[in-house]
């Protein structure tokens, strides 16, 4: 970090900053359903929290896109309130630490904003920065929501459908952010859902409540979805009640339907087998006190294909040792050799591996066109996840 840098941000009066994860997540860039603010605002809301720095919006934000908001009552202006740009560290139900980088999108000086934050996650320890996303796609509400996974290293990267295609499209900060990151040898992951077309201009609880569960697979956090699965079921019971007067939309739906079950091998009930069909609701569910790294770990183990007996022992020896820097060590044993195993499964909340043929055609996930679509800035620029 450069000293002129010290001058763009504000350290907070808490001391201890440490954490293990990093989640970031900007205003400003297109959120199909809202998924990524509803996901982290809940997280906000519902968790303890410390500042811990305050960035000089002054430096970082136009104003002509991030405009204050004024209260005016009785014909009289009582206050300008001006957008923030803060770190914040939560601590989840029990106790695990996750700083969490929110408010509105930088609109300049990226390169010194990235730099600040590396300083600020190298101090906490840092290991990973996870980002959400929610981008439209073919997929119909009566569905789990699909939780597709982009990261900055392919050893991250769970068994899900292939992209149809690269793409290639003006960034959000999030991504720009997390190849700053990765350069200096933070890995990234976002977590990408699918929200049905048809709803991604409203606010859609279900797919915020996916991103939190899958965050919660990841890293083995208590993090608070039940009041946002509460408020998926009325937003569910809403869409039915639109759907009942319009015939050419049941039809649409029921056509998602039956093509999303098809791919994901689900029955008339809307729940794929296998691993959603035996996922317990995170609102019931209490998570058992351990290191993140240990689920971490097995989120990359490749529960399909059993490893031979010495790698068995291997691995264990690693993760008795730190499960977290061993799945850490994978990623750079893949820098270093692109052809080694990736021993890595598929989250419980991610979408169902599909063919390649169906792949490039399916709509049942986040496809390329979806992909491409989330982003789109509010501006109407386009910028990718």
């Amino acid at each position: 970090m450069r000293s002129t840098d010290e001058d763009l941000f504000w350290r907070g009066d808490v001391e201890d900053t440490k954490a293990r994860i990093l989640v970031a997540q900007f205003n400003g860039a297109f959120d199909a359903g809202g998924a990524a603010r509803l996901a982290v605002e809940e997280m906000l809301r519902s968790l303890p929290t410390e500042r811990v720095a305050t960035f000089d919006t002054d430096a970082f934000l136009d104003y002509r896109s991030h405009r204050p908001f004024a209260t005016v009552s009785d014909w009289v202006l009582e206050s300008v309130e001006m957008p923030e740009l803060v770190l914040d560290r939560v601590k989840d139900d029990l106790g695990n630490p996750v700083l969490v980088l929110h408010g509105a999108e930088p609109d300049a000086k990226w390169e010194s904003f990235s730099r600040i934050v590396t300083e600020l996650a190298t101090r906490a320890g840092v290991e990973i920065v996870v980002s959400f996303n929610g981008m439209p796609s073919g997929v119909p509400h009566t569905r789990p929501t699909p939780v597709h996974v982009q990261a900055t290293e392919k050893a991250l990267i769970p068994e899900q459908p292939q992209m149809a295609a690269t793409l290639r499209f003006p960034t959000p900060m999030t991504t720009f952010l997390q190849e700053r990151l990765a350069n200096q040898g933070i890995p990234g992951i976002v977590f990408l859902a699918a929200i049905p077309f048809y709803v991604a201009d409203a606010a859609y609880p279900a797919g915020a409540s996916a991103l939190l569960s899958a965050l919660s697979d990841l890293a083995d956090l208590s993090l608070p979805v039940g009041e946002l699965e509460q408020d998926a079921a009325e937003e569910h019971t809403a869409i039915e009640r639109i759907l009942e007067s319009n015939s050419e939309m049941q039809r649409t739906v029921a056509a998602l339907e039956e093509h999303f079950d098809a791919l994901s091998g689900a029955g008339k009930d809307g729940v794929p087998p296998g691993e959603w069909a035996e996922r317990t609701p995170l609102r019931s569910e209490r998570k058992t006190e351990k290191d993140i790294g240990d689920v971490i770990e097995a989120y990359l183990a490749n529960l399909a294909e059993q490893p031979e007996k010495d790698e068995a022992e291997e691995a264990q020896a690693e993760e008795e040792s730190d499960p977290l820097q061993a799945a850490l060590r994978r990623v750079e044993l893949r820098r270093l050799n692109p052809n080694a195993p990736r021993n890595v499964g598929r989250p419980r909340h991610s979408a169902q591996p599909e063919s390649d043929e169906s792949a490039a055609s399916s709509s049942a996930g986040p496809s390329a066109q979806g992909e491409s679509a989330s982003g789109e800035q509010n501006s109407g620029e386009e910028s990718s996840h």
